[in-house]
């Protein structure tokens, strides 16, 4: 009679998983379990499968087995329960509990066309959910706003006071440096042409036209939806990981009231004053480099900018502004209501709310760009 140890260590050899061959049995000792195997199953499980080859086996003498022990065995047996094996009856239920298992087949990936096609159609079913889902919260938020302006008393003031606290003094800095550097890059890429046709005037128009109408409002909305919005939707997608919104709803709270509703406010107040801001520093930024290339006055340059750039063009700006503020909120706020409850989901959801926010910024600018195409370009 042969005995070995594959998983002894503790100075207990009685207790540690062993096995021993008496006559033609290959008989299994010891305590198979996590414990004393960790560290040596795969040498345990291939001294048995070495050791038990054309054998058959015998297992009462097994003093205690978990499911670690039960599936070492298994596999040295090679997934199949042997017919001569002597087995009590726990261990018999265990193994063929085993055996009832099947081992899952990985999913068939598709290939080719069908993949691409596949990848497409569900690609064009998530968008189409994403819409679906802004309507349903757009719906949401004229349903809370036509409550609250019925019931005054209810109007969530104070969270609309903080989200503008929040989100428009914070924003100045970084709004002033990206305005003052557009407002110079604008004017410093036109004045070698208009000077060589002598049109030096014409600054005026260029830098008031692009900076009032596109570029002002624009710039706001790309800083805001990477800065504001992934803090709306990360806040919002961190209360539903702790469960704080089940809560709200436990309460009778709606979390489009409490936590949407006033930021999609907040936003369509702070957005369009912030654009007069980014605005005023892009032209100071054009005034500067109009005075020390061209030789423009700033008396001069302030005074003729009403005249060649119709007040139609600043009011479209702010217009703008407040129609990318709600965009903002609202699609922040949808993406916050999406996250699961778990860390990945969060990360993903707050980044989908950016890429989804500079799209329809980008998309809705362009399309407003071709409507007002044809209206206040005129000299007046």
């Amino acid at each position: 009679m042969t005995s070995q140890h594959p998983a002894s260590s503790t100075g207990e050899p009685q207790e540690d998983p062993h096995w021993e061959i008496e006559g033609e049995f290959l008989a299994l000792r010891g305590r198979w379990t996590l414990r004393r195997l960790t560290g040596a199953i795969d040498t345990v499980r291939e001294g048995l499968r070495q050791a038990g080859r054309d054998r058959p086996w015998d297992l009462r003498g097994i003093e205690r087995l978990d499911s670690v022990g039960a599936l070492v065995i298994w596999h040295a047996w090679g997934g199949a329960l042997p017919k001569d094996a002597r087995l009590g009856a726990e261990q018999q239920a265990i193994f063929q509990r085993f055996a009832t298992l099947e081992t899952p087949s990985p999913p068939r990936q598709p290939w080719g066309l069908w993949a691409r096609l596949e990848a497409l159609g569900a690609h064009i079913l998530g968008v189409g959910g994403d819409l679906w889902g802004l309507l349903l919260l757009l719906g949401a938020l004229l349903t809370e706003f036509w409550r609250a302006l019925r019931h005054p008393r209810h109007f969530p003031w104070r969270e609309i006071s903080a989200t503008i606290v929040r989100t428009g003094p914070d924003s100045l800095p970084i709004l002033s440096l990206i305005g003052f550097l557009i407002g110079i890059v604008i004017s410093f890429q036109s004045a070698p042409t208009l000077a060589s046709y002598g049109a030096n005037i014409y600054i005026v128009s260029i830098a008031g036209l692009s900076i009032l109408r596109e570029f002002g409002p624009l710039i706001t909305a790309v800083i805001l939806a990477g800065r504001t919005g992934s803090a709306f939707t990360a806040q919002i997608g961190a209360m539903r990981v702790t469960e704080e919104l089940d809560a709200l709803r436990t309460f009778g709270i709606s979390p489009v009231q409490r936590l949407i509703l006033p930021k999609v406010i907040a936003l369509a107040i702070t957005l369009p004053l912030l654009v007069v801001w980014t605005d005023a520093v892009a032209i100071l930024g054009a005034v500067i480099v109009a005075k020390l290339d061209l030789g423009i006055g700033v008396g001069f340059f302030l005074r003729e900018m009403p005249v060649m750039v119709p007040n139609f063009n600043f009011w479209l700006g702010i217009c703008k502004g407040v129609l990318f503020g709600i965009l903002i909120a609202w699609v922040s706020g949808y993406h916050g209501l999406k996250v699961q409850p778990n860390t990945d989901s969060l990360s993903r959801e707050t980044t989908d709310s950016v890429v989804l926010t500079l799209t329809l910024v980008i998309v809705i600018d362009a399309v407003l760009a071709m409507i007002f195409a044809n209206t206040g370009i005129s000299v007046g």
